[in-house]
């Protein structure tokens, strides 16, 4: 199971005490790294769907990404395994989509192994409207946080969440939770709103964990977690570009009922998590695909 909590800081999770991600982090293992990419200069991205222009960036020779630090750009990275100048999303209007290409790795899972039962649930209907989740993904649940407002979205999400692993047999699962992300563009990351946004999704993560749990098949079963973001905030919030605390992000890895004593995963990042899945999965990573990540050895 990958969850994603959008636009959430490192720095403040590591102080927030949430229990949840604190206790996979000291079973499991954990890391940041930061995005290849950014724009100075450029205008910030004041919500989680607003496209702004883009500013120029000179080139420095060698591999130069032109991406904005948006979610669509960070999304598409973790879905597929590759960078924004493979997938083509380099803001939050998906302009220019390269997932037939590159597939995200429900989809690859998918089609390497019919049998396997995958899904996807967003509280961001973007992600799965543009195709950075495609249609192969064989159970989905889309809300628009726009309409339904992100907290009450993100709590109907894992309901729905919930219920899919309590009663079905997923194999490989992605849920997206967004209201940190709301919360930091309205009032900046350091506000008390935040931190319990973030308490909350960490509550979400653990009822979901605990399903898992439930499971009359657990006894059986070898779940992994990952949990990760696609961008941070500049401290009166907002991104789009260079900061370190825009481009800092993080990966959680965790074999539930297995003990990894809080190890250091290095540097690990967004494209590693699309590999480290498939990997869980059986899903052998094959050349021709030309991803830029690789599995995480959590």
């Amino acid at each position: 199971m990958v969850v994603g909590m959008d636009g959430l800081r490192f720095d403040l999770l590591a102080v927030s005490g949430a229990p949840v991600l604190t206790a996979l982090m000291a079973a499991g293992a954990y890391g940041t790294s930061m995005l290849p990419y950014g724009e100075a200069g450029a205008p910030r991205t004041e919500s989680p769907g607003e496209v702004v222009p883009k500013a120029p960036e000179p080139g420095n020779g060698g591999r130069v990404i032109k991406s904005r630090t948006d979610s669509g750009p960070g999304w598409s990275s973790i879905a597929t395994g590759v960078w924004p100048d493979k997938h083509g999303i380099v803001d939050n209007g998906f302009a220019a989509p390269q997932f037939l290409k590159f597939p995200d790795f429900l989809s690859r899972a998918k089609n390497a192994r019919p049998d396997l039962v995958t899904s996807a649930f967003f509280s961001w209907a973007a992600l799965a409207e543009h195709g950075a989740f495609g249609p192969a993904i064989d159970h989905r649940f889309v809300l628009d946080g726009y309409t339904v407002g992100w907290a009450e979205a993100d709590e109907q999400v894992t309901e729905a969440a919930e219920r899919h692993l309590a009663q079905d047999d997923p194999d490989a699962v992605f849920v997206y939770l967004g209201d940190t992300d709301e919360v930091a563009h309205d009032l900046g990351p350091h506000c008390p709103e935040y931190a319990a946004a973030l308490q909350t999704q960490d509550a979400h993560l653990g009822r979901m964990i605990e399903t898992i749990r439930a499971r009359p098949a657990y006894p059986n079963e070898r779940w992994t977690v990952l949990v990760t973001t696609d961008h941070g905030h500049v401290d009166e919030g907002g991104h789009g570009g260079t900061s370190d605390e825009e481009r800092t992000v993080f990966v959680i890895a965790a074999r539930l009922g297995e003990d990894l004593r809080g190890r250091s995963l290095g540097a690990p990042r967004l494209v590693d998590v699309a590999p480290t899945a498939l990997t869980a999965l059986g899903v052998p990573i094959e050349p021709d695909w030309d991803l830029d990540g690789t599995p995480l050895e959590p």
